[in-house]
């Protein structure tokens, strides 16, 4: 038992020497996040979807020019007088060139279109910032998991070498009477636990390290976390002083857009009943052979504008209208249940932030004392006033004390992180 104790350390320290090689703070890994995840990757290619969209809503702005031309010969054979046929062959030569030019689109509807795809570009603009900032929550949470996980991995380390070297002292008692069958058996039982604690401890460090990986979208790579930059949590004050207002949030400021680009498209669409006005020119040419001597006394030109007015469409514009409108109603509607859930979600992160900072600085009390009381348990047991019993559970107690610390810190730093994305604000990613 003792044996194995002392091999587990030795072989985890192996593998994390060898795997420690590439070790990265939280801005490097949300750095290496923002250039490998497909979450920005998607986000990207919604932002280049919409300018695209922009750019084809722009396109009446610009002349249509067309160009056609066309070559032919056709062979006949036709009866004549004599009862005989005549052959005959014929060539055709063909041009044509055209530009067309908006004026006004069904009472400018055009212009209402454009600026409506000019505000869902920009609520795309900020879609991609706000996936910048959920990816770098996501690391936050899957970083200090491994944080977490790690400092809990040594504290266990301690409690299995406190056990230990517990278990070797009661041993060498026993052998010379000291101490009795059953102070051995509970030394060995807490050695035990111990050694499995450090098992289950090692397997969660593995599997934080894999949420992390995959978050980071960088699957099989030798990059580890720096535990040494950890930053340490925010005072209550400084919780209880930041600034809730929503202007900055980016999830609130794409709605807006959305909800005006919608009611551009509404008036867009109820333009449709006004006229369309467009001014065009074409020039043609045609001969029966390709002859340019000739050229200029074969073509035509022509200029006109056309006013074209659809007095009736079987209702279809009035289907349109309608169901343009239904979309403002439920963009404005949606809107409205998005603002109350991120401002109930903003007073939620700020008052769990500052529950998480209280439980830090009590998990920091009861660590001291833990640790005071282990001391003073421990000159007791050598004294002989309390049993191994008492003892053991005293350094349980440090173990659970050191847990917790570790785990409300992290609390504390995933928490504040949690609320400043939600403000629309990038976390602390390092001093």
């Amino acid at each position: 038992m003792i044996k194995t104790a002392f091999l587990l350390p030795l072989v985890v320290s192996v593998l994390f020497a060898q795997t420690d090689s590439l070790p990265l703070d939280l801005s490097g890994w949300v750095r290496v996040a923002m250039e490998n995840s497909p979450s920005i990757m998607i986000s990207s290619a919604d932002l280049m979807s919409s300018s695209a969209s922009l750019t084809s809503s722009e396109s009446f702005l610009w002349p249509r020019l067309s160009f056609s031309s066309s070559a032919g010969h056709s062979w006949s054979s036709i009866p004549d007088m004599s009862g005989g046929y005549t052959d005959t062959d014929n060539a055709s030569w063909s041009m044509s060139a055209s530009i067309s030019q908006e004026i006004m689109a069904s009472g400018g509807s055009s212009w209402l279109r454009l600026s409506g795809s000019r505000h869902s570009l920009d609520a795309s603009r900020f879609d991609m910032d706000q996936a910048r900032l959920d990816l770098t929550m996501d690391i936050v949470e899957a970083y200090y998991g491994v944080i977490k996980d790690v400092q809990l991995l040594v504290s266990q380390r301690r409690a299995l070498d406190r056990s230990t070297e517990q278990l070797r002292r009661t041993e060498a008692l026993y052998e010379i009477g000291g101490a009795t069958n059953l102070e051995l058996i509970q030394a060995e039982v807490q050695q035990s636990t111990d050694n499995l604690a450090l098992l289950q401890r090692e397997q969660a460090v593995s599997n934080s390290y894999t949420a992390l990986y995959q978050t980071a979208g960088v699957i099989g790579t030798e990059y580890r976390v720096n535990t040494n930059a950890v930053l340490q949590p925010v005072s209550i004050a400084t919780a209880e002083n930041y600034n809730l207002g929503m202007s900055g949030n980016n999830t609130i400021a794409s709605s807006v857009e959305r909800v005006t680009a919608s009611e551009y498209n509404y008036e867009a669409n109820k333009r449709t009943y006004w006229p369309s006005l467009n001014a065009g020119g074409s020039w043609n040419w045609s001969n029966d052979e390709l002859d340019f001597e000739d050229f200029s006394n074969r073509d035509s030109w022509q200029a006109s504008i056309t006013l074209s007015w659809t007095l009736f469409d079987g209702f279809s514009r009035e289907s349109i209208i309608q169901s343009s409108r239904a979309s403002v109603l439920r963009q404005q509607a949606s809107h409205e249940a998005l603002v109350n859930s991120i401002m109930s979600s903003i007073l939620t992160a700020q008052n769990n932030l500052i529950s998480s900072i209280r439980s830090w600085e009590l998990s920091l009390d009861v660590l001291n004392q833990a640790n005071e009381k282990l001391r003073l348990s421990t000159m007791s047991y050598d004294l002989g006033s309390i049993s191994l019993l008492d003892l053991l559970d005293a350094q349980s107690n440090v173990t659970q004390a050191e847990a917790s610390v570790e785990s409300s810190r992290t609390s504390c730093l995933i928490a504040e992180a949690r609320l400043l994305v939600l403000l629309g604000r990038t976390p602390r990613i390092g001093e």
